[in-house]
């Protein structure tokens, strides 16, 4: 911490015959105010050209002031949400109750997600970052799994294939598993015709990625799919959007 300069306060006492004398006295120091005479009070920090501001995760201390202004360590709980089983993306975490320094906080994910969820996690070790102003906190946790019994085939109903890099194809979760690689899926507009199909979906390679037959971009709305898996029949909807 930086001790404020002691307060010099220039007196100008006037002479019967209009000369000046100047004379100066220290009046205050340490942040405290101080009184300089004919009733007039003077702080301290009066007349400080530079102020300048230290601080931690849990204390700011200024120049010219001199009390810590102490609003407690960043703090927030951080609820974990495992995923189904071993092969499964539904996990999901979530930062609330966020207290210390001062708001607004931001929250961001190192899966790149940003504000306060982050979700289709799967089992794994990932880290999340609150930070608000010069504080900062970092937190690792971890999604784990239920058991691989669980590993059921899941259809997600939208996707959204604008070249980001994220959900750009229909995903079937847990359709690489050994026990599903026999499948055929099958794609229908509204009004019934078949737009996509392929075997060996895998999510990757062999995927929809909003494309039509002849490669074409599809227009964003609500697609319906017919998926043999497995002996299995499935139907369902997929909403596309970019």
């Amino acid at each position: 911490m930086k001790n404020a300069a002691s307060l010099f306060i220039l007196l100008l006492p006037l002479s019967l015959a209009g000369q000046v004398s100047l004379s100066h006295e220290v009046v205050g120091s340490f942040g405290q105010d101080a009184q300089a005479g004919g009733g007039i009070m003077l702080s301290a920090t009066a007349g400080e050209t530079i102020v300048h501001t230290d601080s931690s995760l849990s204390t700011a201390l200024t120049q010219g002031f001199h009390q810590p202004h102490s609003t407690g360590a960043l703090d927030f709980t951080l609820d974990i949400t495992d995923a189904s089983c071993p092969a499964a993306t539904d996990g999901a975490a979530e930062v609330s109750d966020i207290t210390g320094c001062k708001p607004p906080y931001t929250v961001s994910w190192s899966t790149g997600d940003s504000g306060p969820v982050s979700e289709r996690l799967s089992p794994g070790t990932y880290a999340v970052t609150v930070t608000s102003g010069l504080c900062s906190a970092v937190r690792n946790f971890t999604v784990g799994a239920g058991p691989e019994e669980d590993c059921v085939l899941r259809f997600f109903n939208a996707f959204s294939p604008n070249g980001d890099g994220v959900n750009d194809v229909w995903t079937v979760e847990n359709i690489t598993r050994p026990e599903f690689s026999d499948n055929h899926i099958e794609i229908f507009n509204r009004w019934g015709q078949s737009v996509w199909e392929g075997r060996g979906y895998d999510n990757r390679s062999r995927a929809w990625d909003g494309t039509g037959r002849r490669g074409q971009r599809l227009p964003d709305g609500t697609y319906f799919f017919l998926a043999e898996v497995a002996g299995v029949v499935y139907k369902g909807f997929i909403e596309l959007t970019k």
